[in-house]
């Protein structure tokens, strides 16, 4: 039986699960259609082999075309309008970048294995509850909505900027009127008639500063209460889900959704600024004891750029973990002198930054290691099929620096697969004014030097990951801590299925439970040491 055979006889909740990774990057019609040929070709070798991957692309191209020529002998309208626009999606979105959509059904097969993993589970695991329900959480949807309202209360402070502006031109003309009349027109009952109205003028003036620098003071409050106590949690709850998608965990989504709320929240924040800078300007013309621009301009401009900072401190992110083409499940482990790609995004997307930051690689500085290759590269929205600005670096390599004890040709101490490393780049952002300097690291990679050393260098990431929600916590262990058996077995068929296409059934969690315990044990929260699982 095809794996979609499998899936289509899931549970509606799981089915519900499916239907959440499909969308117009890889429409499921298309799985529906192709499933047995889909099935049959290595996706995941193309998602690091362009010639495959354009080879296969083309392929796809060729079944989608045979299933039209098929529809239309049976005159089915609808399925013919939907696999024409299918097939013209697809080339216009994948043809300058085939082996994203190879990354794409790769990523959805594997999903489909782990949610037929996750139904085959005599009980759910805890991760997987966990994970479930944050997916569309409450507070994601609230992010979105306060966002939208912030960018709106923007919009209509701007407005009421440009009244002010041309209310104060209105008042400047009408002053510097008076001001060029001679002495003894200026003391007629028109004129005192002109000043009483100018002095209306002044106080509604006065008014309406004070009304739109409240209104910034709002939005600024709003923007400050979003971003640190919903839109960070948001990020840090992404980060978490990609910790646990790199170990076979369900795969992490919601990046797309984090990065629009980044990029409207950071636009409103400029356009806020702007329009302080508008107001220094009306200043300049017109100022008065009390004036309420003079006193609340400068704290609400250190305010703005202060959470503009933030913001893009916070934007710059690991999109896709160091990994070996080689062994495209086995992220983070890395092997000297082998190249690995890992992939960095800045969730504010705005055009004006589009190559215009360059991004520079190192490895952490205890110069044990180098990194060898292109390790500077610029940010641009070409290369990504969504558009993102992102970068990919492809032609990385770590090595070990030659001990200075060691004679030439030797590699210097044995790899400790406990030992954790951190990839970490840096760049610099000049935009309207500001400069900002980001830094962010990898979550932490074993290196190894011999292939026979991967196995324990993948337990180290999976109990690291399982276990930490410090993405940096590189002294890790130094002093592990302990793992409940309920999770490391959801992990460890996880595992099992992402080679195997299905998870394990309850005699075999049953049967590793007393392998990994000594003796038989139910699904409970027994805990179990690293030491320990070591030894299994």
């Amino acid at each position: 039986m095809s794996q979609w055979s499998q899936v289509q006889q899931l549970e509606i909740k799981f089915l519900e699960q499916v239907d959440q990774f499909y969308d117009d990057n890889f429409p499921m019609e298309v799985r529906h259609l192709l499933a047995q040929w889909i099935e049959s070709q290595d996706w995941e070798a193309a998602s690091n082999n362009e010639p495959m991957a354009t080879i296969l692309l083309q392929n796809l191209l060729i079944q989608l075309d045979e299933q039209l020529d098929r529809v239309s002998q049976e005159k089915n309208l609808l399925l013919i309008h939907n696999l024409k626009r299918i097939r013209k999606l697809l080339q216009g979105k994948y043809h300058g970048n085939p082996m994203h959509i190879a990354v794409i059904i790769s990523n959805c097969l594997r999903e489909e294995r782990r949610i037929l993993a996750a139904a085959s589970m005599p009980v759910q695991g805890p991760l997987e509850k966990q994970l479930q329900n944050s997916v569309v959480s409450e507070r994601q949807r609230n992010v979105e909505h306060k966002v939208s309202a912030i960018k709106n209360s923007a919009q209509m402070t701007e407005q009421d900027v440009k009244y002010l502006e041309d209310l104060q031109e209105e008042f400047d003309f009408r002053y510097k009127t008076i001001q060029s009349l001679e002495q003894g027109d200026k003391n007629s009952v028109l004129m005192k008639q002109e000043m009483v109205m100018l002095q209306e003028m002044l106080n509604t003036l006065d008014y309406k500063r004070k009304e739109v620098l409240s209104k910034m003071t709002q939005v600024i409050n709003e923007s400050d209460v979003l971003m640190n106590n919903m839109l960070l949690e948001e990020l840090l709850d992404w980060k978490r889900r990609q910790q646990i998608a790199c170990i076979g965990g369900p795969l992490h989504s919601g990046l797309d959704q984090l990065q629009n709320c980044f990029t409207l929240l950071a636009e409103s924040l400029f356009q806020v600024r702007r329009q302080l800078e508008k107001l220094d300007e009306l200043l300049t013309k017109l100022t008065y004891d009390g004036d309420p621009i003079l006193l609340q301009r400068p704290h609400l401009l250190e305010r703005v750029n202060f959470l503009l900072y933030n913001l893009f401190r916070s934007s710059f992110v690991i999109e896709r973990q160091p990994c070996m083409p080689t062994h495209p499940q086995r992220p983070m482990v890395l092997k000297t002198l082998i190249q690995f790609t890992v992939k960095l995004r800045l969730l504010i997307k705005l055009p004006e930054l589009n190559y215009q930051i360059r991004v520079k690689a190192t490895i952490d500085n205890n110069r044990r290691f180098v990194l060898c290759g292109t390790h500077v590269k610029a940010m641009n929205m070409d290369e990504s099929a969504n558009g993102s600005l992102s970068v990919e670096f492809r032609h990385l390599q770590p090595k070990e620096m030659k001990s200075s004890a060691g004679s030439k040709g030797n590699e210097g101490p044995q790899m400790v697969t406990e030992e954790l490393h951190s990839i970490s780049f840096e760049t610099q952002v000049s935009l309207y004014g500001l400069t900002i300097d980001l830094e962010t690291s990898s979550l932490p990679v074993v290196m190894i030097s011999n292939v026979s050393q991967l196995p324990n260098a993948w337990a180290s990431i999976i109990w690291y990951n399982l276990l930490s929600k410090d993405s940096q916590n590189l002294g890790f262990f130094n002093n592990p801590p302990t793992a409940t058996l309920s999770q490391l077995l959801e992990v460890l068929s996880w595992q099992f299925s992402s080679y195997v296409g299905r998870g394990l059934n309850s005699e075999q969690l049953n049967m590793l439970a007393e392998k990994l315990m000594g003796q038989q044990i139910s699904y409970n929260d027994y805990q179990l040491s690293w030491a320990k699982f070591c030894k299994v």
